[in-house]
């Protein structure tokens, strides 16, 4: 669905036709298969069957190559589980298992002796083994809970014919999620690390002018966690219809249409079609297809943006600086050098920035400073005239004003444009979450926008 939707959106931008091999189009999966699988499958929903190349297959599918990461090294999607930060993110985890766990425990007992009794295995500090060796109980509630999850999501009975009530589901993901989130992101150094090299790739990305303009569309597949950490290192609120506040979805989307005069951003959700209407459509044998059409699309912003509106790519990048400049970047953080991984892994890329997005650059180049912008970056009005900001008032016809900037942000209007996207994907059979990134050329965007742009989404 992730990828229909895209291409359904983006669909006077993206090329028609089959997948071209000229870089216009580049999947970059996070190596654990489920991964790789769902890349695949957003690939195919991009790149539909019947469109492809003749003589190979009845079916004439299109041949999408995917790359994927190093075992060890992967900086970029994975960075605390498969790269460098691994050693960083197990103290932090055993640290907080070691002064939380059981006084969560303690608090909800009844909940998670409920949660016990109706999947007859104890879930208690102490009591979980697998494989042989003991595990924390917040490892294991995770499991339950994306099992419950999953089974919401796909339309399926999470109460186990009765055994549990949606009452109690519900409590048990809102005290589980709160677990694994502050034992993964619970201090400032954690986003960080997870966010590893991603968000400076995406700051080049959507630099102007583009590297290689034949690129339109970059997908980056991987888990929920960087979905995440990336929203909170810049400052974008997350909240979905009908679920709870800071929790993402599962295959959930952010994306972010890049514009000459900056980004706008958007969340996306897929589709949740009820049992009742799996079991219907299967019944009259009708294609499930037809339950996942569009999605629910969000606007969202970053800190410093007005909410749906494009903003200066700078402010993106002053926002990880401001982040990194307290925390240390994850370089730093996981004493990260060439001589660790290169003769155990792989070799992990030490290029943290370029010079571009350094402070007395940005100003010369201008950035939104209105009031409240400068305030959520936690600059002081004399700060921010000291660096070489310009400050202007937000009433003033919606306009940016800086050494470089003279640019409308009423929502795109027929400017100039490139879009990058960022996504998390659910595959059906495996169930995984992924990101995605693009960038364009020249159109319009799903009949609403005109002009040339470039995508992350």
């Amino acid at each position: 669905e992730n990828g229909v939707f895209l291409r359904q959106r983006y669909r006077d931008f993206l090329p028609e036709g089959p997948y071209r091999y000229d870089g216009t189009f580049s999947f970059f999966s996070e190596r654990v298969e489920r991964n790789i699988v769902s890349t695949g499958l957003l690939a195919r929903g991009l790149f539909p069957d019947r469109t492809g190349m003749e003589g190979f297959a009845v079916e004439r599918p299109n041949i999408v190559p995917v790359a994927t990461t190093q075992d060890g090294a992967d900086v970029l999607m994975n960075c605390p589980r498969d790269g460098p930060c691994q050693g960083a993110l197990s103290r932090d985890k055993k640290a907080w298992v070691k002064a939380n766990e059981v006084g969560v425990y303690e608090k909800h007992r009844e909940l998670f002796r409920a949660v016990s009794d109706a999947c007859g295995y104890p879930l208690e500090p102490g009591k979980i083994v697998y494989k042989g060796k003991k595990k924390p109980l917040t490892w294991a509630a995770k499991a339950v809970m994306d099992a419950f999850t999953f089974s919401q999501n796909e339309g399926l009975d999470a109460t186990m014919g009765g055994r549990l009530n949606m009452t109690t589901i519900k409590a048990f993901h809102s005290v589980v999620e709160g677990m694994v989130h502050d034992m993964n992101f619970g201090q400032p150094h954690q986003i960080t690390y997870w966010t590893g090299d991603f968000i400076p790739t995406f700051l080049g990305l959507a630099r102007v002018p583009l590297r290689e303009e034949v690129n339109k569309l970059h997908v980056f597949l991987n888990h929920r966690e960087l979905v995440y950490a990336v929203a909170h290192m810049l400052g974008m609120p997350i909240q979905f219809p009908g679920q709870r506040p800071d929790s993402l979805p599962s295959g959930c989307s952010l994306l972010m249409e890049v514009y000459d005069h900056g980004v706008r951003a958007f969340f996306w959700s897929p589709s949740q079609p009820s049992h009742e209407d799996k079991a219907r459509y299967l019944q009259e044998k009708r294609p499930m297809s037809e339950l996942y059409k569009h999605g629910v699309l969000l606007p969202t912003a970053a800190t410093g943006c007005p909410s749906g509106q494009v903003c200066p790519v700078e402010t993106f990048a002053y926002s990880f600086l401001n982040w990194v400049t307290k925390t240390g970047t994850y370089v730093s953080l996981c004493n990260v050098s060439v001589e660790d991984t290169f003769f155990a892994k792989g070799e992990a890329s030490l290029g943290i920035m370029e010079d571009w997005v350094q402070p007395e650059v940005l100003a010369a180049r201008g950035v939104n400073v209105t009031r409240p912008s400068v305030q959520a970056l936690g600059l002081t009005e004399d700060d921010a005239e000291a660096l070489g900001f310009a400050l202007v008032k937000e009433a003033e016809s919606g306009q940016l004003r800086g050494p470089g900037v003279d640019a409308k942000v009423s929502g795109g209007g027929s400017s100039t444009m490139r879009i990058i996207c960022v996504s998390a994907v659910m595959s059906l059979i495996a169930g995984s979450v992924g990101f995605a990134l693009g960038r364009g050329s020249t159109t319009a965007v799903a009949a609403e926008e005109e002009g040339r742009y470039r995508a992350i989404s």
